[in-house]
């Protein structure tokens, strides 16, 4: 028992090792970047604009861990349909500032806030949230629903997060939750990763962009802190509110998500009857990129 202890702790710290060692910093991350960096009132933001211009606005927000290229696969479809997409790196991920402090729905609502007005958009706008992103977008439906034309939610958090074991354990403990974090969340996110990359070339290029992202300083250190305080909200209030507002939902789900489960779909119902739903079967997680084609159809035809 001993031997097979001290094994894992030798594992553990090998990783850890190896994570810092290969750790990058921003400024040689952003040596690779497309799109802008515009400075907002908490840091700096990459964005980047797709599409006609004189096209009708789609704001992206992408989730916990994945950035703004998340939404690469699902782009040329919806440019296709006429949108200006805007997409954007949330705090602590991609190419956008790593900005100390908790990872509260209003630190991530003041940066979209500042990114809608530094585009000097005052119009009312699609708002598309993938996973965390979801939150996100709803509660800013919740805040301005006349500046939202349309929401769309793509296996949005919210209502049941399934995490896992570990995010569950490192959240709820303070200090060394964030040292345990530190030291084996990159390990244990690697091996996710390289599992995932086994089911086809797109997964696999996903993963290797993610694992690259997770070396970057300070990335880590947002996840836990999203995962502490945004991701924590039960948004189903929020949700009664938007049904109240009138705003157009339209949900899509992965009939095979471990993170967001289906019945989130029955759950969205009780709470916005008038949300119009899409399930995609055999879809997990990554449905925002391994199902681009269905999503984009979904969109289409709630038009």
């Amino acid at each position: 028992m001993i031997w097979l202890l001290a094994l894992l702790v030798l594992g553990l710290v090998g990783g850890w090792l190896a994570a810092r060692l290969t750790q990058t910093d921003l400024a040689t991350a952003r040596t690779r970047m497309d799109g802008q960096l515009i400075k907002l009132s908490d840091g700096k933001t990459h964005f980047a604009w797709h599409g006609p211009e004189d096209g009708r606005v789609m704001v992206c927000i992408h989730g916990l861990s994945t950035p703004s290229y998340v939404w690469n696969a699902l782009l040329p479809h919806l440019t296709a349909q006429g949108y200006r997409v805007l997409t954007y790196d949330l705090y602590g991920r991609g190419l956008s500032d790593r900005v100390p402090g908790p990872q509260t729905r209003e630190f991530f609502m003041r940066q979209l806030r500042d990114l809608l007005a530094s585009q000097e958009i005052d119009w009312p706008v699609t708002l598309c949230g993938y996973s965390m992103g979801g939150t996100i977008a709803t509660a800013r439906v919740v805040e301005a629903p006349d500046q939202v034309s349309q929401l769309i939610l793509v296996a949005a958090a919210g209502l049941r997060t399934e995490l896992g074991w570990f995010a569950d354990l490192t959240a709820r403990l303070p200090l060394f939750g964030d040292w345990l974090h530190g030291v084996a969340g990159p390990v244990l996110m690697n091996w996710e990763l390289a599992r995932t990359s086994r089911t086809g070339d797109l997964a696999a290029q996903m993963a290797t962009r993610m694992q690259e992202d997770v070396r970057v300083e300070g990335t880590m250190a947002a996840i836990l802190s999203a995962t502490r305080n945004v991701l924590s909200e039960d948004m189903a209030e929020d949700h009664r509110l938007v049904a109240q507002s009138g705003v157009p939902v339209l949900a899509i789900w992965g009939s095979d998500d471990e993170v967001i489960p289906i019945w989130s779909l029955g759950e969205l119902s009780r709470l916005n009857p008038a949300a119009r739903q899409v399930r995609i079967d055999g879809a997990d997680h990554r449905l925002v990129y391994t199902h681009a084609a269905r999503i984009a159809e979904a969109v289409e035809e709630s038009l």
